[in-house]
């Protein structure tokens, strides 16, 4: 159906998060990228500046060409498509929205995302830059 090749690897790199109300935090990225049977996987970790950390893995089912289902724990939260170089989704957790994209060159990817609420109540954007370690 749809290949992920130019997505797939292990990536490491940067963040910075800004919110509504002007409050930022850089954090380092740990993600990796991987084709499955149906689909794909995402799965990354996030080490704030602050001492915290994110774990997180979407599960992308190939639904339609270029278009997937997102499942977290088994459970379908959103959807998105992949086209050449870039990818883009789209999830609902609980009452929050979020939207993630993907741009792709040889050796990197750059993320953009925003989330409807992040734990302050708060809109929220981010951008990463990520670099293939394999």
């Amino acid at each position: 159906m749809d290949t992920i090749e130019r997505l797939a690897g292990i990536f490491e790199g940067t963040g910075v998060w800004h919110d509504s109300t002007a409050n930022s935090l850089a954090y380092s990225v740990h993600q990796t990228n991987r084709a499955t049977p149906g689909g794909f996987e995402i799965t990354f970790k996030h080490d704030f500046a602050d001492g915290t950390a994110v774990d997180a893995r979407f599960e992308m089912t190939w639904i339609a060409p270029h278009i997937f289902r997102v499942d977290v724990s088994g459970q379908p939260v959103g959807h998105g498509y992949l086209f050449d170089a870039y990818c883009h989704y789209h999830l609902e957790i609980g009452d929050r929205f979020v939207e993630a994209s993907y741009r792709t060159n040889d050796e990197t990817v750059e993320v953009f995302g925003s989330s409807s609420r992040n734990a302050d109540g708060n809109y929220i954007a981010w951008n990463e830059v990520l670099r293939r370690v394999t």
